[in-house]
């Protein structure tokens, strides 16, 4: 009987580890010359923060800031680390490491913070690659082949190559800690341009394996837009608007926010586009929209075990 107690009294010492998950909003915009143009810079601003406001997220990866960093941190009362004049990353959670690779790509494309959500480290990462060739005209009516060699004949494959290739050592730590990499990469995806929407979004029949996103799957990230719309010919996610002279107005994704890790899962996520200087109905309200490109709106899940 006395064996028995003992037992019992050393297994409920023992400490119980559970899983806890946390969630953490991540937003990704491009807001166009730091939010505003010499136009409308008061409603440009108010637009801005007044979405960012809106949104709740947790943690902002923002391009084109240009002199808006203290102004939008300010009004956020979050953390920032201003990566260069292009890149931003604000967080409500605590910023306990900076990553920038200049020897290897310039700060003005990537770079990247680690984050501590109250004893759980996140590591995200804020990217631009370069705007040429630019997506509006692609040549549609050519074969796959000559799509890409027009593509490729810009730096976005060298950019993304050489961003996947310092990343190395964190990606192969992203079963204990998560990455998250989002940013504007100028360019389309390989999961948008598919046979089910050949004939969409002014596509012209092409199908295309687009590089930088087929770098970054065989990287091991995922899309988190199109994982949670599988289904591209029902939802394209567009990020980019624009009337191209004689051409129809096209929808495109070239915005992303993409993610990797066994902690860490997409529960949902959103695109929010509209035409520039237009409103934007966005969560029950409408903001001065001061942007020429959408942003994308992604909740994670974040899981860290607990005794």
């Amino acid at each position: 009987m006395l064996i028995a107690s003992l037992a019992i009294s050393f297994v409920s010492c023992t400490p119980v580890e559970r899983v806890k998950e946390k969630e953490l909003k991540v937003l990704s915009w491009n807001v166009w010359h730091a939010g505003h143009a010499k136009n409308y810079p008061e409603k440009g601003c108010e637009g801005t923060i007044g979405i960012l406001k809106k949104s709740q997220a947790d943690v902002i990866l923002m391009i084109e800031t240009y002199g808006a960093a203290p102004m939008v941190a300010d009004s956020l009362g979050y953390d920032y680390v201003l990566l260069s004049d292009n890149l931003c990353i604000y967080s409500r959670y605590p910023i306990k490491k900076t990553y920038l690779f200049p020897d290897s790509i310039s700060t003005f494309n990537f770079g990247g913070v680690e984050i501590d959500m109250d004893g759980t480290p996140v590591r995200l990462f804020d990217t631009w690659l370069h705007y040429l060739p630019d997506m509006r005209l692609v040549p549609t009516e050519q074969s796959e082949a000559d799509i890409l060699a027009w593509d490729d004949a810009g730096t976005r494959d060298d950019e993304i190559r050489r961003i996947l290739s310092v990343l190395q050592p964190m990606i192969r730590q992203t079963d204990s800690i998560p990455m998250i990499m989002g940013g504007d990469f100028n360019v389309h995806s390989h999961l948008d341009w598919t046979d089910t929407t050949k004939d969409m979004y002014s596509h012209g029949g092409a199908v295309v394996e687009w590089t930088v996103s087929k770098e970054m799957q065989n990287a091991g990230f995922k899309d988190s837009f199109r994982e949670i719309h599988p289904q591209p010919e029902k939802n394209i996610g567009a990020t980019w608007i624009y009337d191209n002279e004689d051409k129809p107005v096209r929808s495109d994704r070239i915005d992303f926010i993409y993610y990797q890790g066994k902690t860490i899962r997409a529960v949902t996520s959103e695109s929010y586009n509209q035409e520039l200087t237009k409103p934007l109905e966005f969560m029950g309200e409408k903001f001065f929209y001061p942007s020429d490109h959408g942003f994308v709106l992604t909740t994670f899940k974040v899981s860290s075990l607990e005794k």
